[in-house]
């Protein structure tokens, strides 16, 4: 039996080659409905992956320990407290990359010259400089230090709007745990500049302790408690174990996708529009795919017609079709796959506003936070196959007519016709 079949492929082989200009534009159809996709997943893949790390390591984190009612209501007087030793539990994790404490104060920053809603942030200097983007966006002064006090950072539009500039002063008001109106003054330690309206424009960062005494709360409470994990594809398997051995009972883990619904909403519509291309380019790739498969078929019945005369079984014929279409497949497949790779891995680094130079890198946002329009592509086995896999089996779905054609023919009028 396995001779059979190892002479069958044997006849396969070559059958595909007795017209070698329609098998190269077959290969290279495949190759293509495979490549491209492929650059596609890695690319746009790879735009998501860095702006989620981006904001996570920014803002909140991949996971987020807070205040169960505070997401619906992010007011200065819903607060966590025992930080100290979930933080500590935590940072024991082999999953978890840093943590961060976070004061996030809602108030009013004013100046002579007018006034801007803000929302304060306090922060753990020491750990924003090993995880976040922020302190390198500096463009004017420099980064906080740890017991900074009055010292914040502000992004570029708020300054403008404010007319500060480093080293000038600005009250800030707002309400403490107490619902008690609370005034301070900031002195501008550095400036930065992000490339998104939201953060530039009302964004203000602090060292946490001098946050903490304007708020009222103690060293060992916090509004939210950030976690930056190692793999962010495994934090919702972490957040509901943590939950249950670590939260306290007014306290809730979430996600990134539950902390930043704008963004994860974004992104999943544009994975859809994303999926919704490459599924058209493939149906007309793999069409012409079928045609070639198809005429390669038909163009053969008289032969078939011979062979079945001869005392050959349909079943032989059939296997010699589906391994034509195999072949194909198998060579085809994974040299789309590794072109796309290969292409992907090619433009690395490269500035997508070099080719839409017109545009304005503020529009790149999503969610109100600034997209890196460097590319780092997203590279997954995982995906890869997966996309390898799923067009060998479309390809061989293609031999499916041609097949059930070979069990139609008409020995007898093939015959006659000769």
């Amino acid at each position: 039996m396995m001779i059979k079949f190892l002479l069958i492929l044997k006849i396969a082989w070559r059958s595909i080659w007795r017209n070698k200009r329609r098998t190269f534009i077959s290969l290279f159809s495949i190759l293509i409905a495979t490549c491209i996709p492929t650059f596609f997943v890695c690319v746009a893949w790879g735009f998501y992956a860095g702006l989620v790390d981006d904001v996570a390591r920014l803002m909140a984190g991949h996971v987020t320990y807070e205040h169960v009612e505070y997401r619906n209501s992010p007011s200065n007087d819903l607060w966590v407290d025992d930080i100290q030793i979930i933080n500590s539990v935590l940072n024991e994790k082999d999953e978890v990359i840093s943590t961060k404490q976070i004061v996030n104060l809602q108030g009013v920053a004013h100046t002579a010259k007018g006034a801007v809603g803000v929302s304060l942030m306090g922060i753990e200097p020491s750990k924003e400089i090993a995880i976040s983007f922020l302190p390198e966006s500096i463009v004017a002064g420099e980064y906080l230090s740890q017991g900074d006090g009055r010292w914040v950072i502000v992004g570029t539009k708020l300054a403008e709007r404010l007319n500060i500039k480093v080293g000038k002063k600005f009250v800030f008001t707002t309400n403490d745990i107490n619902g008690e109106i609370v005034e301070d003054l900031f002195r501008v330690k550095g400036i930065f500049e992000t490339g998104s309206n939201q953060i530039d424009g009302h964004f203000v960062q602090s060292d946490i302790d001098f946050a903490r005494k304007i708020a009222s709360l103690d060293n060992n409470s916090t509004s939210q408690l950030g976690i930056i994990v190692k793999n962010s594809d495994t934090h919702k398997k972490l957040l509901k174990e943590w939950q249950k051995k670590l939260a306290k009972n007014n306290g809730v883990f979430l996600s990134w996708e539950q902390i930043m619904p704008d963004i994860a909403t974004t992104i999943r519509m544009d994975r859809i529009a994303v999926i919704s291309f490459m599924f058209m380019l493939v149906v007309i790739v793999l069409f012409t795919m079928f045609s070639t498969i198809l005429m390669s078929t038909l163009e053969r019945k008289r032969e078939f017609a011979s062979l079945l005369a001869l005392g050959t079984q349909q079943i032989e014929l059939k296997l010699q079709i589906f391994f034509e279409t195999f072949i194909f497949g198998i060579i085809a497949c994974p040299l789309g796959s590794l072109s796309g790779v290969g292409l992907a891995k090619w433009v690395e680094g490269y500035d997508i506003m070099n080719i839409f130079g017109d545009v304005n890198p503020e529009d790149m946002e999503i969610g109100g936070f600034g997209m890196d329009t460097v590319i780092t592509p997203f590279f997954s086995i995982f995906l890869t196959l997966q996309i390898s896999i799923s067009f060998f089996c479309a390809v061989l779905l293609l031999s499916v007519l041609p097949i059930y054609l070979i069990s139609r023919i008409s020995i007898t009028d093939e015959l006659r016709s000769i």
